[in-house]
């Protein structure tokens, strides 16, 4: 399920997304890089924005940002591979604790404040701390996380070196700094922010292409699967992203791709009985994908028949045991048919889930409302501050910290959530 970790927000405004199969491709697609470059993947985060802009770059704590419109406009693996590379050079070339220092040195506290609360986070039960991350206003790149030449030089250097230990293709990475370069030109008065947190320069793509052109690696091929995930991903941005109505020239490669693309424009113009029937010939193409069945248990309970989407998001979740985000579905679900023991049910549900993914806001609300109608106002307080505060709402998750250390018994781990959520706010 696509969802936005802040409140819905349209192409202009900035918002994390969250989204189960989206975030799996991310990590197929960097699995190689990470290995290439001895980083283990529990080390580095990996986070969506809704921006429409072609941008990327790395924050504080390992966090790595993709915005949807670099995903949705690079055609090939190849290329995101690329981009992932590159950021992949900044993290193990220290670039970021020069830049934290400067911001540190520059009094940008706020800015730190921000991108470190999204490394932080919910970090779990007990008295882990919760810090405030909120999202918005580009996150300041253009004064924080902007690079130097050299360490865009040496991100490059690094990240073909990377490239060629896992037989990838660098091209791809002259590709996207070419789409930049043209972007750039194109939109002289409108500067994309790649551009300013990573400088472009003509010699700069001079030099990366003499490097490519003497790979070993250059026309190496990624797999058939990767490209495939890609696909399916750059297919379901589009899906849900481009404006409703929107009619597509091009195809992405597939008579399924298109087909997925088409089954959520068609949800939200809204078609749901046509949507629903594409959904359909997906799971008949693909009877075990977990996507699937998760799209349709989507388009069922966001066209308002949520009793009917429990059967397709069970079976998403018996598909893709453990995935939180999945799970969160079935627990919206569930509570949508409101009765004793889908509400009970829900509660469990929703109680794993968060466990298992602390950073989605969207399973955060529906487990407040789970506790709210099981007659536990206190915990439902609790888990509405932690979503509060995820969305940048920090004087909201204040006001329900209070209230749910005064519904609480002291001591309790609702209660010391509750006094973490005060501290970290500073109230």
């Amino acid at each position: 399920m696509l969802a936005a970790l802040a409140l819905p927000v349209n192409a202009s405004a900035a918002g994390l997304i969250r989204d189960s199969e989206i975030e799996r491709t991310l990590r197929q697609l960097i699995t190689p890089v990470f290995s290439a470059a001895d980083l283990t993947e529990q080390t580095v985060r990996l986070f969506i924005i809704q921006d429409n802009s072609l941008n990327a770059f790395v924050g504080t704590g390992r966090n790595m940002f993709f915005h949807t419109g670099l995903l949705r406009t690079l055609e090939t693996p190849e290329e995101l591979i690329g981009v992932m590379a590159h950021e992949t050079g900044h993290i193990t070339g220290g670039h970021l604790f020069a830049r934290i220092s400067a911001a540190r040195s520059a009094q940008n506290k706020a800015i730190a404040a921000t991108i470190i609360g999204i490394a932080t986070a919910v970090a779990g039960a007990g008295r882990a701390g919760l810090s405030i991350a909120g999202i918005g206003n580009r996150l300041a790149e253009r004064d924080y996380l902007s690079f130097t030449r050299s360490q865009e030089a040496s991100a490059d250097a690094a990240a073909l070196a990377i490239l060629e230990r896992a037989r990838i293709d660098p091209s791809g990475m002259i590709r996207v700094l070419e789409r930049l370069e043209a972007n750039q030109a194109a939109f002289a008065h409108n500067v994309d922010p790649y551009a300013l947190t990573h400088p472009l320069s003509r010699q700069r793509i001079e030099f990366l292409q003499r490097d490519v052109l003497r790979s070993p690696a250059l026309g190496a091929k990624v797999s058939a699967e990767l490209t495939y995930w890609h696909g399916r991903m750059r297919a379901k941005l589009d899906g849900f992203i481009a404006q409703p109505g929107t009619r597509f020239t091009t195809s992405l490669g597939s008579r399924e791709l298109d087909l997925y693309r088409e089954a959520i424009m068609l949800h939200r113009l809204p078609s749901p009985d046509r949507a629903l029937a594409a959904v359909d010939k997906l799971i008949e193409m693909r009877p075990s994908d977990p996507y699937y069945w998760e799209l349709k248990g989507q388009f069922l309970l966001e066209s308002g028949r949520g009793e009917a989407a429990i059967a397709p998001y069970r079976k998403a979740v018996a598909l893709a045991p453990g995935d939180a985000l999945i799970a969160g579905g079935l627990g919206q679900a569930l509570l949508s048919a409101d009765t004793q023991g889908h509400n009970r049910e829900a509660l469990q549900v929703l109680e794993r889930a968060a466990l298992d993914d602390p950073y989605h806001a969207g399973v955060k609300r529906s487990l407040a409302l789970a506790y709210q109608r099981s007659g536990d106002d206190g915990m439902a307080a609790v888990v509405s501050a932690e979503r509060m505060a995820l969305q940048g709402q920090p004087r909201d998750a204040l006001i329900q910290a209070q209230r749910a250390k005064a519904l609480l018994p002291v001591g309790s781990p609702g209660h010391l959530r509750a006094e973490d959520i005060t501290r970290e706010i500073g109230g």
